[in-house]
């Protein structure tokens, strides 16, 4: 597979063989830190997240 054309040569170009984000096995490809978080915010977020969009807070608008 290796000796076929490349497709692209742009931003994506990488190997065809080359795994894509953190499907591959071995470390992430991330080097961010872990999210840390407090139980009331995950219930904050949580419930607003499962609000119907109708009862989400919109901002208001000078029109």
């Amino acid at each position: 597979m290796a000796t076929s054309r490349k497709i692209t040569t742009g931003a994506n170009d990488r190997p065809r063989d080359a795994p894509i984000g953190q499907t591959a096995e071995g470390l992430p490809d991330d080097s961010s830190q872990p999210i840390q978080a407090d139980n009331e915010q995950i219930e904050r977020v949580r419930k607003s997240l499962s609000r119907k969009p109708q009862e989400r807070k919109r901002p208001a608008t000078d029109e």
